[in-house]
């Protein structure tokens, strides 16, 4: 990106003013956008009445003031907001991702209730999600052994990439999931490493990070801001700020997709909309009877289930009870 132009469009644009410019969202910094032009160029402009995300295909007035439109996405990494109460407020996190990896790191304990969570978010998104497990210098092999083995009965047939930003294993196996052109995003809770992962896939320094405390080998928080940054062969990182609450919005096809394992064995059960409680003939319960099934996973099923039919309701109800004002879901 050569230049940073604040309002307005760059001088000599080949998108003057007097006609729509088109450009990609990299940063929101409340209510103002930066948007990356067709020339490398970028202008900060105000999000007046869109919902905006970053990774955005969108269209700037001919005032090159404000964003008049967003194309539609093609993948949305989306959260209910966990600032709004209990009202339902959606937030997207990115747009048009190609690859969502779920960063954890290997020197604490991995929160397994978590990483069901944010596999639900990634593969609700529409991209591919992946798993990298961060800091191998900093624990012994049978720990990084034990871990992946532990996990993979979660992630199932997700990738999982065991790294060191620091020491360089691992990299290059990450760098082969970043294909040319592509879009990935980096998601994880504060102080996993993703900010050192993301200066060592640039090549420089482009996220500050913190200070690793002595007791846990935990980072401290230092993204601010979602942003894209250019990555060398043509891809683009989106680095998230840490996510301290991982809350669903409709996330029906990624919970499908998270307990798979779960889904496939009901296609056996006698009742289609067997519960799995205490129907006749369900292959689930049988399955866990069995030990091929962990009772955990369908715990975890039922409560995130629950979660996103909550939300479900929540909508309708406000559909109902706003359809006089003109009221509309808001759009994947």
């Amino acid at each position: 990106m050569d230049a940073h132009v604040t309002g307005g469009n760059a001088p000599d644009s080949p998108d003057a003013p007097g006609r729509v410019t088109s450009g990609r969202v990299t940063r929101l910094d409340r209510g103002w956008s930066t948007v990356l032009l067709a020339d490398g160029t970028t202008v900060r402009v105000r999000n007046i009445g869109e919902e905006v995300a970053v990774g955005d295909r969108v269209e700037i007035d001919a005032a090159g003031e404000r964003i008049e439109s967003v194309h539609e996405r093609r993948s949305a990494l989306t959260r209910r907001n966990s600032f709004e109460g209990s009202r339902a407020e959606r937030q997207v996190i990115a747009s048009n991702i190609d690859t969502v990896f779920i960063v954890h790191s290997l020197a604490a304990e991995t929160n397994e209730r978590r990483l069901e969570r944010e596999l639900v978010l990634a593969f609700d998104s529409g991209a591919d999600p992946g798993l990298v497990l961060t800091k191998t210098d900093a624990v012994d092999a049978p720990r990084i052994a034990e871990t992946r083995e532990r996990l993979a009965r979660i992630v199932l047939d997700v990738p999982v990439i065991t790294v060191s930003a620091r020491t360089g294993e691992g990299m290059d196996d990450l760098r082969a999931l970043v294909g040319p052109g592509s879009t990935v995003a980096f998601i994880g809770a504060s102080g996993v490493g993703k900010s050192t992962l993301v200066n060592a896939l640039v090549g420089s320094e482009v996220q500050r990070t913190g200070e690793v405390r002595e007791d846990d080998q935990r980072g401290r928080h230092t993204t601010v801001a979602a942003e894209l940054v250019p990555l060398p062969g043509g891809a683009w990182l989106l680095d998230t700020p840490g996510l301290r609450a991982v809350t669903l919005w409709t996330s029906e096809r990624g919970i499908e997709r998270a307990f798979a394992e779960i889904f496939a064995v009901a296609e056996n059960c006698r009742f289609r909309d067997c519960k799995h409680e205490d129907e006749p003939d369900c292959a689930v319960r049988e399955a866990i009877g069995s030990g091929t099934l962990r009772p955990e996973r369908l715990t975890s099923m039922r409560r995130l289930v629950a979660e996103e039919a909550g939300v479900e309701e929540e909508l309708v109800h406000r559909e109902r009870q706003s359809s006089r004002r003109g009221f509309r879901r808001p759009r994947r």
